[in-house]
């Protein structure tokens, strides 16, 4: 019976008392459960760190191949976007995040001296016996690549023509001087004006190695200084202090071309997105396209080379998908 309205009290719910043994298995379940997913972040950031040393190997290895942009390898492994602002982040005046930055710009040129000198001689010997088939792996790394990266980096983004066809035509006009024996031609000289060039040529090669699609071997082989610079780093093992500081006085200009390339392409990515990645898919498509333009030999089209040169392309498909497949396990 109500009374003025109020109601009836509710008996109380016993509460359930469990017994220690039950608490105790909880309290395990509850910590392995926490250690579970602890390993599994441990483990995610263990293949990062991976992807970013094969990344920075793959980038060397493209570094060496004159048509193959190392810029278009940071992309393919999903480091551009963060070395691009890693490298920015280690030169900002006010930042938590530099010790962080610095650690991963380490590892990917820790993978980039890997590629460079590691397979200098194995690509030395395919390029020498296999130099087709080694191209069109290449161009099938890079072509069936190119739905991914427009997938993931033109998301809410508006692609812009205008841009991709200025991007086609900047490798168009590079690939001419290049076909024509570049611009200039130089000898290996020990004067201030070589070295001058040399850190000027550093910079040239540092911008190109962050710029996806421009191939620095191919803008050395324009300016008439790949043989040079590739004999220097092929006679590093000589232990000549001469070879020691021209190298070092374009390390200083490559470090220098990294830097302020980096800090452009993030303000651009920031900005404009759209149409900075509009330009830089022109890069890579028209580079892909192209590569096989930069053949030292010409090619004999009997069944059994088109037959390695379709199993050169499809192993470079595969190689994308298995990336794409560790990229998206990675992430889940």
């Amino acid at each position: 019976m109500k009374l003025f309205g109020k109601k009836e009290k509710e008996p109380k719910k016993k509460k359930k008392h469990l017994s220690k043994a039950k608490k105790q298995k909880l309290r395990v379940l509850k910590k392995e459960e926490k250690n579970k997913k602890k390993l599994e972040k441990k483990n995610k950031e263990k293949r990062f760190e991976l992807r970013s040393f094969f990344g920075g190997i793959a980038v060397g290895i493209a570094n060496i191949i004159p048509g193959v942009s190392g810029g278009t390898m940071m992309v393919i492994f999903g480091l551009f976007d963060k070395l691009a602002y890693s490298i920015s982040d280690i030169f900002k005046k006010k930042t938590d995040t530099r010790k962080q930055s610095f650690i991963y710009v380490l590892k990917v040129i820790i993978g980039v001296a890997v590629g460079l000198v590691a397979f200098a001689k194995i690509l030395g010997y395919t390029l020498d016996h296999m130099e087709a088939e080694t191209i069109f792996w290449f161009m099938g790394l890079i072509i069936f690549s190119i739905p991914l990266i427009y997938n993931k980096e033109m998301k809410n983004e508006k692609f812009n023509i205008v841009y991709f066809l200025v991007g086609v035509a900047i490798i168009g006009i590079l690939e001419y001087f290049n076909l024509h024996g570049g611009i200039s031609k130089v000898t290996d000289d020990s004067g201030f004006m070589n070295m001058l060039i040399l850190f000027g040529l550093g910079i040239v090669g540092g911008a190109t190695m962050i710029f996806p699609g421009i191939s620095g071997s191919m803008v050395m082989l324009v300016l008439g200084r790949y043989d040079l610079i590739r004999g220097y780093v092929a006679d590093i093992t000589k232990f000549d202090f001469n070879i020691y500081l021209k190298l070092g006085i374009l390390a200083i200009g490559v470090l220098i071309g990294i830097v302020v390339s980096s800090k452009i392409l993030t303000k651009l990515l920031k900005n404009h997105k759209g149409n900075t990645m509009s330009l830089i898919l022109g890069f890579i498509i028209s580079s892909a396209i192209i590569l096989p333009m930069n053949l030292e030999s010409s090619i004999t089209f009997t069944t059994e080379k088109v037959c390695g040169l379709i199993v050169a392309f499809v192993l470079g498909g595969i190689v994308i998908y298995y990336l794409n497949k560790l990229e998206k396990n990675s992430s889940e």
